[in-house]
Parts: C-alpha cells; sequence; structure tokens
C-alpha cells in the first residue's frame, strides 16, 4: 500500500468526550504506520472522529454546530420556545438553517475503515473490532445528520483521491433517500457485529448504542415512507409500501435495549425525579452522552435560561421562554387536557398565589418548566407583567425598569416581563439547568452538565410508534406508560391510543432537546402546526387594591412560516457548483 500522509488533531477529554490527557504525541504530519501501530495513535485518530459527530447539543443552532452562543435553537423554530427579543424570529425560507453537509467527515472515516485493518495484527481482535465498530457506527452517524436534512445524499464508502481520480469521477450522484437509509442500517448492523457490550471509555459507543441509533433513524425512515411522497426522480421519498419493513427495523432494535437500560427513578417524588435524570451521570437510563467538563469543553446553558434574578455578571439570562403553547400540550394529573383557570378579560380568576393556578399539573411539566412564581434554587421566581391599581377599571403599570415601584411594590417583580433581558412568555426552562450553581458560576463558557445524546426513554417512545404502526397496540401502549408512569402522568388505556397521542408524548417528553424540529418533518405536519400561526405567552399581574393575581393570554411575536420545501433542506450552493452531477432539492 502507499503510505498517505494524514493530519492529525489532539484533543483533551475523558473517554473521549471528556476532558483527559492523552497519551499521545504533539504531532502534526505522520503516516499510517505511525498511526496505526499503536494504540495510542488509533485512540487518537478515534478521538477526531468522535469530536467530528454531529450532536445536536448545548452548542447547536441555525448556524450550526460548537456555537457556545446558541442564538437561534431548533425549539425557536418549532414554537417551543421564543427569543426573549421575541421579534428575532427566523422563519428559514430559504432553507439554509441547520446545514450539516459532512463528507470531510466522512473522508476521514472511510480512511480509517480502508486502512487500518492492514494492521489489526498489532491488536488482539477483541480491540480491532471493537475500533472498526466504532467507525461503522460514526459514519452511520455521520450519514443519519445529512439524510434528515437533504433526503439522498451520495454514498461514499471509500476515499476519494485527486489527481490518481479524475475530475468527473469524483463528482458523485445522489443516491436515493431509501438507499442511503439502508446505507446507514448496513453499517449499524456491522458496527452491531463488531461492538462489544461495554463501552471502552465513557462517551464512546458500544452495541447497544448503535441499536439506539438504528431505532432512531429507522424510525425515521418508516414515517417518510408513511407520510411523505416520491420526488425528485425518487431521489426524495421512500415507497410507502415500506413503511412497515422501516418500522419493523426500527421496533426490533429497540428491544434490544430492554435490560441493559431503564427509565431514572432514583427520586419517590416524580417532579425531583425527572428534573434530576438530566443532572446524574450515573443515571441507567444514559445510553450516549456528550460529556462537558469545566475549563476545556464547556457551554453556556444556565448563563442563557436562568431568570433575570439570578443571573450572573455577564447578563444574558431568560434568552429561550417556553411558550404557553408547549405549556397547555401536557395533560393534568388525571389524564385530562390541561385546562389553565384563567376566566376572561372581563371576569378573570382571581389567586392568591401565582403558583395556585398550576396545582394539577403533571410533574414532569413542572420538572421541563420554571412556572411563574415557581420555586427555583430556593427562591420564588418572581415573574410578573405589571400592576393593576385596581381592576377592571384601573390602569395597569408596566415598566422596563426593576426600580420601578408602585406603593413601595416592585411593578415587574424580579424576573420581569417587560424588560429585554426577561421571559416574554411568563415561563423559563428549569430542564438541564444546575440548580447548584452558584450566581459567580452563571457566565459563558461555564455550565459543564453533560448532553444527553440518546436516553431509554427516547427508546421506549420510539418503539411504541414503531409497534403501533404495526399493530402490536398492546406492546405500543407498555412502552408508552412507561414513560407516562415515570412522568407522573395517568397512564393511556389501548382505546385512547393513536398514532397523534404517540406523537404528542414524544414532543411532551422530549422537550428542548432538539427532537421536535426533526420529529415535525418527517411526521410532514410542520407546515400545518407552524406556518402562520403565532405563539402565546401568559402574563401573570398583580391586582394591588385586592392583593391577588390574575393571568392573561397574550399573543407574542410575529407569525412563523412553514413552507412544505423545508421539509428538505436546501443543498449548500458551494457544492452544487463543485458538482454539477447533484440535483438541488425542490423549490431551491
Amino acid at each position: 500500500m502507499n503510505l498517505k500522509k494524514i493530519t492529525i488533531l489532539s484533543f483533551l477529554l475523558t473517554g473521549l468526550w471528556a476532558c483527559n490527557d492523552l497519551d499521545v504525541p504533539s504531532i502534526n504530519i505522520i503516516q499510517d504506520q505511525d498511526v496505526f501501530r499503536s494504540e495510542s495513535g488509533v485512540t487518537s485518530y478515534m478521538v477526531r472522529l468522535y469530536e467530528d459527530l454531529p450532536v445536536e447539543d448545548f452548542n447547536f443552532n441555525e448556524e450550526g454546530f460548537n456555537k457556545p452562543l446558541n442564538s437561534l435553537s431548533p425549539g425557536n423554530y418549532t414554537g417551543e420556545t421564543l427569543l426573549c427579543m421575541a421579534d428575532m424570529i427566523w422563519n428559514n425560507l430559504d432553507g439554509d438553517k441547520f446545514q450539516d453537509w459532512r463528507y470531510n467527515s466522512v473522508r476521514n472515516v472511510n480512511y480509517f475503515i480502508g486502512n487500518f485493518p492492514e494492521y489489526t495484527d498489532h491488536f488482539s481482535q477483541d480491540l480491532s473490532d471493537t475500533w472498526l465498530g466504532e467507525a461503522y457506527f460514526i459514519r452511520a452517524y455521520y450519514y443519519f445528520a445529512m439524510v434528515k436534512r437533504y433526503g439522498g445524499v451520495p454514498i461514499i464508502r471509500t476515499v476519494q483521491n485527486y489527481p490518481e481520480q479524475g475530475i468527473e469521477e469524483l463528482k458523485v450522484p445522489r443516491n436515493t433517500e431509501k438507499e442511503v437509509y439502508d446505507f446507514i442500517a448496513e453499517d449499524l448492523d456491522e458496527a452491531i457485529r463488531l461492538l462489544p457490550e461495554h463501552s471502552l471509555a465513557s462517551g464512546r459507543v458500544n452495541k447497544y448504542v448503535a441499536y439506539a441509533l438504528k431505532s432512531r433513524a429507522m424510525l425515521y425512515a418508516g414515517s417518510i415512507a408513511q407520510y411523505g411522497k416520491m420526488q425528485l426522480n425518487n431521489i426524495l421519498g421512500i415507497p410507502a409500501a415500506d413503511a412497515s419493513y422501516y418500522y419493523k427495523l426500527s421496533y426490533e432494535a429497540s428491544k434490544m435495549l430492554k435490560g441493559t437500560y431503564s427509565l431514572y427513578s432514583k427520586y419517590a417524588d416524580k417532579f425531583e425525579n425527572y428534573w434530576r435524570l438530566f443532572l446524574d451521570g450515573d443515571s441507567p437510563e444514559n445510553i450516549f452522552v456528550k460529556y462537558y467538563k469545566y475549563p476545556e469543553k464547556t457551554h453556556t446553558f444556565d448563563c442563557l435560561h436562568i431568570p433575570y434574578q439570578m443571573r450572573g455578571s455577564q447578563g444574558y439570562s431568560s434568552r429561550f421562554n417556553p411558550t404557553l403553547d408547549l405549556v397547555e400540550m401536557f395533560d393534568d394529573i388525571d389524564g385530562n387536557p390541561l385546562t389553565l383557570e384563567i376566566g376572561t378579560d372581563q371576569n378573570p380568576v382571581r389567586y392568591q398565589n401565582r403558583m395556585d393556578l398550576f396545582m394539577k399539573v403533571e410533574p414532569r411539566l413542572r420538572a421541563s418548566v420554571i412556572l411563574p412564581g415557581d420555586e427555583f434554587k430556593g427562591e420564588e421566581i418572581d415573574v410578573q407583567k405589571g400592576v393593576y391599581v385596581s381592576y377592571p377599571s384601573g390602569e395597569l403599570l408596566t415598566s422596563a425598569d426593576f426600580n420601578a415601584l408602585y406603593e413601595g411594590r416592585s411593578i415587574i417583580g424580579k424576573s420581569g416581563m417587560g424588560n429585554n433581558e426577561t421571559t416574554v412568555t411568563g415561563f423559563h426552562t428549569r430542564k438541564y439547568q444546575n440548580p447548584d450553581a452558584d450566581k459567580s458560576l452563571v457566565l459563558e463558557n461555564r455550565s459543564e452538565q453533560s448532553w444527553i445524546d440518546i436516553r431509554y426513554a427516547e427508546i421506549l417512545l420510539n418503539r411504541a410508534e414503531a409497534a403501533f404502526e404495526l399493530g402490536e397496540v398492546e406492546d405500543a401502549l407498555q412502552a408508552i406508560n412507561q414513560v407516562r408512569e415515570r412522568a407522573g402522568a395517568k397512564l393511556y388505556t389501548a382505546d385512547q391510543l393513536t398514532a397523534k397521542v404517540i406523537q404528542k408524548e414524544r414532543r411532551m417528553e422530549l422537550a428542548f432537546e432538539n427532537q421536535t424540529f426533526w420529529d415535525l418533518r418527517r411526521w410532514r405536519v410542520a407546515d400545518m402546526e407552524i406556518n402562520n400561526r403565532q405563539f402565546t405567552a401568559l402574563c401573570p399581574c398583580y391586582i394591588y387594591d385586592e392583593d391577588k393575581y390574575i393571568f392573561k393570554r397574550e399573543y407574542v411575536g410575529p407569525q412563523y412560516t412553514f413552507d412544505v420545501k423545508l421539509n428538505y433542506a436546501k443543498i449548500p450552493s458551494g457544492e452544487i457548483s463543485k458538482n454539477d452531477k447533484l440535483e438541488q432539492n425542490p423549490g431551491y
């Protein structure tokens, strides 16, 4: 073999995604034999492949990956959240947001798959198999990131080389969407065959992580076959007749994780148990996790989500505000649609305390969203839009100034509404926030919570959705009710189970986890859910002469726009200009 020069980047991490010194030489240009003949060299190469994984975590936004100041996350495009400056909402009509054309990364993993087997005699069979299994998993992950964005993309299995290959030979046309999903399944099956049951280190994959990704990816394929349509000479879409085939692949993969992972249930209190599961590194629910550790690898989640009254010295509080629409998606503890009794403008319901309105909310909702008047870090979160001197005849006093008072009482409370650093919806995000972080640590690039990329609750929801579509209603019911029982929600009965109910359950359980954006697209309902829609806020107001609170529902921000063409992203124009065999997606 002709030895190729390759570039190796050195990283500091624990496992592969946290922080630890890797015992590898600090060099930039080395030969295959130097990399692939030593365990430290192969580990360094694997670090690079893992670092390139397009994990949609705390630092993922419309501009791409590793963007710590997460200006517009996927939740801002679905109505899960609104920015504190609500008019700053972009609708992605050009289809160029959340891009991920990942062929540089594909080249790196293809190089490993193609060349490392010549060096396996330097290692044990088990170790060699594990590394190759990781590479196949990683390649499948790369391609899944692309296919869920663009539909069919070129499948490149081996390294392309110029000038050994001519320009025309290097211009590869798009494969069909079906072919790409089949390729992903093939790579994951090979990963499952090669990988051990236990990962080499935290943050690295094993055969069950590969089953989990297969569960997710094949569910997407099944729903695209069921709800989508064939376009662009079959480059886009999957034949409807294949829906059951892909649902079965997802269903069978989901079942393989039973007994290896389980739902987090360390605390008896459902509310406490749910919010803690996102912060407990020992959770049996965690399947695939991206680790952070200050100072080498951090994010800014707490700084961006903290209520104003607890913000750190740099500001940035309350940037992402859960909408009333999301809150009202949840059930109450009796299993009924959540009805917030606020009355009418003419006759609003009076409450002594703001949290009295939320007495019957599901524990999972309260653990995901900080409700106005609820407690966080030992304080009451003081969200208030203004003060009525009396109601309905009195004036509503509002302000953007936290020092503004009426008869000695703050007009907007300690956390707004009205200031541009406060919530515009009345709510804050609790999920993933660290309740133990001192105010001095609520800063940019200071948070170190781990991001749970795949957890067992998602696998149960994948199983429920696939099983239902396959007619396995009892199994679907059992899977979804495990999630609901842990959430503190009333269990479903078989006659209540529908595709819409399963979709709703997924949106509640996986809120703020960057899943809804893709789910709405694969179910082909984004245009119905989002287009021409304005989302709502819940505004607590204090009536001074009654010493009571009332709530007002208000529309905030502009109307959202979603064109059906956005179910597929625009292939980057630069890639089209380089490769005239690529066909652009419809509408662009």
